[in-house]
């Protein structure tokens, strides 16, 4: 097993649509798929880099116990990107996209939300928090 924000990130990377409609977005034109299982070096936070995702843990061990033994263990990411301010039209859209490939990975959403980052001027920060599991094996 991966770690949780890594096998997150790549599931984002794996949806093309998305990450062809983010460099459509996008003022700097990129050569990768800007999707971060942390933060970024400072050059690249400016808004024209918008939309960008990063990818992090929630602390925390969740888990179902049978026998004595973890029998369901659940993991959870928080999910963030970023949206120029004139382009607050295309976050529902955005966050549908990434709704639906983490939830056909089988995470599901249990908070979101979106605010003006006071760091990033013109920029909104939209994030969401997401629960999987796994089913150990024997």
């Amino acid at each position: 097993m991966s770690l949780p924000e890594v096998e997150v990130a790549n599931y984002l990377l794996s949806n093309h649509e998305l990450m062809q409609k983010m460099a459509e977005l996008r003022q700097t034109k990129l050569s990768y798929d800007p999707v971060f299982t942390g933060t970024p070096k400072d050059e690249f936070i400016k808004a024209s880099s918008a939309p960008w995702i990063r990818v992090t843990p929630i602390p925390g061990d969740s888990a179902v116990y049978s026998d004595d033994a973890r029998f369901f263990s659940y993991s959870r990411v928080q999910v963030d990107f970023w949206v120029r301010n004139s382009q607050m039209r295309y976050i529902e859209h955005l966050q549908k996209m990434i709704y639906e490939t983490l939830h056909s990975n089988g995470f599901e959403r249990y908070y979101k939300n979106r605010y003006p980052d006071p760091d990033l001027d013109g920029c909104l920060m939209v994030t969401a928090n997401f629960e999987g599991f796994e089913m150990k094996e024997d």
